[in-house]
């Protein structure tokens, strides 16, 4: 049933609007960065912290292919606080690489951090 008055259910942001509030609306952009294997994650990850508060990002999230390892390190950033662990196995034919997702407000630089992340490696 509540899907069938789904046209009536507003939420809060449509609400403002109506009553004419008006908010602010951060802009955000994101963008993959592909890098090779990591050779020494912890190192890795120490300097993506550097990086992280120099560059103001907001999230990193992605996998990256270290070798040796049959599983793939999963990499999850909120601001400094940096999680990682070997999260499942390659899949059969599915290409190795490192590849994560970089958040952060509209004007971040991303030539800079693009650069920064790959000299992290």
């Amino acid at each position: 049933g509540t899907e069938d008055d789904i046209a009536n259910r507003k939420s809060h942001h449509e609400l403002e609007h109506e009553n004419g509030e008006e908010h602010d609306h951060d802009e955000f952009d994101s963008f993959v960065v592909e890098l090779p294997a990591l050779a020494d994650p912890s190192a890795f990850i120490e300097r993506l912290k550097g990086v992280i508060a120099e560059h103001d990002v907001l999230r990193v999230k992605g996998f990256a292919d270290v070798p040796g390892k049959p599983l793939r390190l999963l990499i999850q950033a909120v601001g400094s606080r940096i999680d990682s662990y070997f999260e499942r196995a390659w899949a059969p034919g599915e290409t190795r690489g490192t590849r994560l997702v970089v958040i952060g407000l509209h004007d971040m630089d991303e030539a800079a951090v693009r650069a920064a992340i790959a000299a992290a490696v």
